[in-house]
């Protein structure tokens, strides 16, 4: 059984396995994929990105206020110590989250690496918080 070609134009059987023209009408045979605009232009506004980073600034102090309760609770009834371990992971994954959105937007505002870095970890916590606020409030 031999296979045959049809147009798509106009339906006409080809005989003629590797045939690029319609024999009948002349339109080309190969399959043309239409290519659609896919990519669309992303908008970051900096409203946004300064409310994410009042997010992760308000769960990194939240969990700065849980690892002090569990630590209490730890120290007073020698047990929950997996629990404050927990809460203080919590505490240091929040802070990495916060320095990497404090990050994106101290490169916005055209901010050196080596101050970053060395306000963030020179004094951790206050330099997180005037960061955070210095860069909040452009």
């Amino acid at each position: 059984m031999k296979s045959t070609m049809i147009c798509y134009e106009c339906g006409h059987h080809i005989k003629r396995d590797l045939a690029k023209f319609c024999d009948h009408c002349g339109s080309s045979l190969e399959m043309k994929l239409k290519k659609t605009s896919t990519q669309k232009e992303v908008v970051i506004k900096m409203e946004d990105e300064i409310d994410q980073a009042a997010n992760l600034f308000l769960l990194w102090n939240s969990a700065i206020a849980a690892a002090f309760v569990f630590y209490i609770i730890h120290v007073m009834t020698d047990g929950y110590l997996y629990l404050f371990l927990l809460v203080l992971f919590m505490l240091v994954v929040s802070w990495i989250l916060l320095l990497t959105k404090l990050h994106d937007l101290a490169s916005r505002y055209r901010q050196s690496k080596k101050q970053f870095i060395l306000m963030n970890f020179g004094l951790p916590i206050i330099g997180t918080f005037y960061s955070f606020i210095k860069l909040t409030q452009k």
